[in-house]
C-alpha cells in the first residue's frame, strides 16, 4: 500500500441546514466528525468559512490537520457540474453556478472534488453500508425533500446534464394543479407534514396535537414515527400514502432499468424504520413490472446521518489520489 492509499481523506454533506463533515481511513472508517448549521441565509462566502471551520474541527477532535489529509470530497444539494466543481443550482442555499471547489480548495490548500449529496449519500450506502453487494443501484433518500442517486456498472451516473437520479422531481400526477404533481411534492416529510396539519385543522381526529404541545409547526419525523408507534390511525395513514407513492417510484425506476437493488435513507427514513420500509416494498411489489423483479432487494441504509460523509471521503480518495 502506497503513502497516497494511507492518507485520510475528508467527506463533507452540505444541506440547507447543516454541514457534516469527517475524516475516513481507506477502509472507509469515520475517524471524526463534526457538525455545524448552514446558515445559508448569510451567504456564499460565510457558508465557506464555516465549511472550512467544521472540516478544522472536524480534524482537530480526531487530533488531525490539514497536512494529515490527501483532499477533501464534498456532496451539495441541487445539480452540480463534477467536472467544473461548480454548483449548478442549490434553491435552499440560493446558489446558482457557484464555484464551490475552487472556493474551498483556496481557503483549504488542498485538493477538493464535488458531487450532488445524493449521489455521496448513495456511493456511501455502496462502498461502506446497506447496498455493500451491489454494482447496479438507486439510492432515494426521503427527507426534508426527496433526492436520488444511481449507480450503474459500479460507477456513479450523472448522465449528460449531470442531473441523473433526480428521482424527487419525477411527476406522479401531471393533472394535479403545480405543486402536487411530483414525487417530493406528495411523499416528502415536508408533503407528509403539511398533509397531515390540514387533516388535524379540519378536525380528523388525532393524538399528534397531543405529541406537540398543542403547535403542529412542531411536527418533525420523530413525532410520526412516535404516532404510528401508538396507532394514531391519521398518521399511519397518511404516511402510508407517502410509503405508497415512494415504493411506485422505486418500481418505475427499476422496471426501467431492471435494477438488483434500491437503498432508501434520509431522515424521514431513519426515524420511520421499519413498518415505512415494509409499506414500501408492498408497493413496490404491487407496481413493479415483470413480476420476477419483486425479488430486487428494498434495503435502509445502515450508515444514516454519515452515508455523506463516508461517501463523499471515498469519492476524493479515488478522484484524487
Amino acid at each position: 500500500m502506497g503513502k497516497a492509499d494511507d492518507k485520510l481523506f475528508v467527506g463533507v454533506d452540505l444541506g440547507g441546514t447543516n454541514i457534516s463533515a469527517g475524516a475516513c481511513d481507506v477502509k472507509n472508517k469515520l475517524i471524526a466528525r463534526e457538525k455545524k448549521k448552514t446558515k445559508a441565509e448569510e451567504g456564499g462566502p460565510a457558508v465557506i468559512d464555516r465549511i472550512v471551520k467544521t472540516i478544522q474541527e472536524a480534524l482537530a477532535i480526531g487530533g488531525l490537520k490539514l497536512g494529515d489529509i490527501g483532499g477533501v470530497g464534498i456532496g451539495a444539494p441541487g445539480a452540480v457540474d463534477i467536472n467544473k466543481g461548480t454548483v449548478i443550482n442549490a434553491v435552499n442555499l440560493r446558489w446558482k453556478d457557484f464555484p464551490l471547489a475552487a472556493a474551498l480548495k483556496e481557503k483549504l490548500k488542498v485538493p477538493v472534488t464535488l458531487d450532488n449529496d445524493v449521489n455521496v449519500g448513495t456511493w456511501g450506502e455502496h462502498v461502506a453500508g446497506a447496498a455493500k453487494d451491489f454494482d447496479d443501484l438507486l439510492g432515494i433518500f426521503v427527507g426534508t425533500g426527496i433526492g436520488g442517486g444511481l449507480i450503474l456498472g459500479g460507477k456513479l451516473f450523472h448522465g449528460h446534464y449531470f442531473t441523473a437520479g433526480e428521482i424527487g422531481h419525477t411527476i406522479l400526477f401531471s393533472d394535479a394543479p403545480r405543486g402536487l404533481r411530483t414525487l417530493e411534492n406528495r411523499a416528502s416529510r415536508t408533503a407528509v407534514v403539511n398533509q397531515l396539519k390540514q387533516l388535524i385543522l379540519s378536525n380528523h381526529a388525532s393524538e399528534v396535537p397531543k405529541l406537540v404541545d398543542g403547535n403542529l409547526d412542531e411536527i418533525r419525523s420523530s413525532v410520526l414515527a412516535k404516532a404510528i408507534k401508538d396507532g394514531d390511525e391519521l398518521t399511519i395513514e397518511v404516511v402510508k400514502q407517502s410509503a405508497r407513492y415512494v415504493g411506485i417510484a422505486i418500481a418505475n425506476t427499476i422496471t426501467m432499468l431492471s435494477l438488483p437493488c434500491a437503498v432508501v435513507g434520509g431522515g424521514a427514513m431513519e426515524a420511520l424504520g421499519d413498518p415505512y420500509l415494509k409499506w414500501i416494498r408492498q408497493s413496490f411489489e404491487e407496481h413493479v413490472f415483470p413480476e420476477k423483479l419483486r425479488s430486487a432487494k428494498i434495503l435502509q441504509s445502515s450508515l444514516g446521518d454519515d452515508a455523506g460523509v463516508v461517501g463523499a471521503a471515498h469519492l476524493a480518495r479515488l478522484r484524487l489520489s
